[in-house]
């Protein structure tokens, strides 16, 4: 028998079929070409945002700066407090005919207790650095611990305590974060603060039964070592033995990094919320009664001799000695800029010297 051969229709469907899949199949690519160009155009278009916005952000550092030294020259103010202007009146204005904005503000980096001061020991107070209250105290601000400069304390970073004995800074941060932790916290206030000096000081000794060193970490599922060395950001408390997101966000607004052990404290930038970083400096006066002067603060802010006697009691503890400040040296400038969909952010840490500000650091992102 011979082969049937197929008929007009039959030859009509199968053409129309494959006109059908090769249209399919190129619409397909074209769309694939089209959406590619799309994200192709947005990805160029937040590269040049962000370029944009890290131009601006730069810009703000410098502007930023320049507004704080112009403060300190024509409000001719004797000590940083937080009720003046730069504390009180975030910069933001418009940018890229109104396409952006352009934001500032600045944090006193001695209203929250350096991470890094958990390390230092007591130091020998001076003469009449405030350790009576009720007026017995000197009326003089006291004098800000160089960086640069040697000080009483001991010069390395809390290697000298003995096994299991706590350092000054150590008992100031155990009684500041006491309050402000979670119910639920499973560790002490006094072991988060031997895991923490063990991340800081230089040995391997640990800080008494609560301490972690190297050999702690290495046995984790993901070893790692201690760093051994001074903090560069706070959110590395996340990765101390005993520290949690929760204990984190429980604690931030009281902690800060320092790029030194200086762990002074304004008693002019605490705000009255946050009295524990000023009580936990002091003996024999309640936190209310503290919390109370700090927000009857002058408008110029308190000296040395006007804090104690509007405390009416209460006395500079020893761990306290050198700790306890009127007038500050660190600031943190945070600047963002915002261009449409481009995004940057730097955080300054500027040194103040006299009415003169230089960045020591500058951290780049959130």
């Amino acid at each position: 028998m011979g082969k049937s051969i197929p008929n007009q229709n039959q030859q009509a469907g199968v053409a129309l079929i494959t006109v059908l899949v090769i249209s399919a199949i190129l619409i397909v690519y074209a769309t694939f070409i089209l959406n590619d160009r799309q994200i192709s155009d947005r990805r160029t278009f937040n590269i040049l945002n962000a370029s944009r916005a890290q131009q601006y952000m730069a810009g703000a550092e410098t502007f930023g700066i320049s507004l704080l030294e112009q403060f300190l020259q024509q409000s001719k103010a004797k000590r940083l407090v937080r009720t003046q202007q730069w504390a009180t009146t975030p910069m933001q204005f418009p940018i890229e005919d109104n396409q952006g904005t352009l934001e500032g503000s600045v944090r006193d980096m001695h209203s929250c207790f350096n991470l890094n001061s958990i390390v230092l020991e007591q130091q020998t107070p001076a003469s009449g650095a405030g350790q009576t209250g009720s007026g017995q105290a000197g009326g003089t601000d006291t004098e800000l611990t160089d960086p640069n400069a040697s000080s009483n304390a001991t010069s390395s970073i809390g290697t000298s305590a003995g096994f299991g004995s706590q350092l000054a800074g150590e008992k100031i941060f155990i009684k500041i974060i006491e309050p402000l932790l979670p119910s639920e916290t499973e560790a002490t206030p006094t072991a988060l603060a031997a895991s923490l000096r063990d991340w800081v000081d230089e040995d391997q000794e640990v800080a008494g039964a609560d301490g972690a060193e190297d050999y702690t970490y290495t046995g984790y599922e993901i070893p790692y070592r201690t760093g051994d060395t001074l903090l560069a950001h706070s959110s590395e408390l996340l990765v101390i033995k005993g520290f949690t997101p929760a204990i984190y966000d429980a604690i931030k607004d009281y902690i800060c990094v320092l790029p030194t052990k200086e762990g002074s404290i304004n008693v002019n930038t605490v705000k009255p919320e946050q009295a524990e970083l000023v009580w936990a400096l002091l003996d024999g006066v309640d936190l209310a009664t503290v919390r109370q002067v700090l927000e009857d603060m002058p408008d110029d802010g308190y000296e040395q001799g006007d804090f104690f006697t509007a405390l009416g009691s209460g006395k500079l503890s020893k761990e306290g000695a050198g700790r306890l400040v009127f007038d500050s040296q660190y600031l943190l400038l945070t600047a963002t800029a915002n261009i449409k969909t481009g995004r940057a952010q730097t955080k300054s840490l500027l040194l103040k010297n006299n009415d003169q500000f230089q960045v020591v650091s500058r951290h780049i992102g959130d």
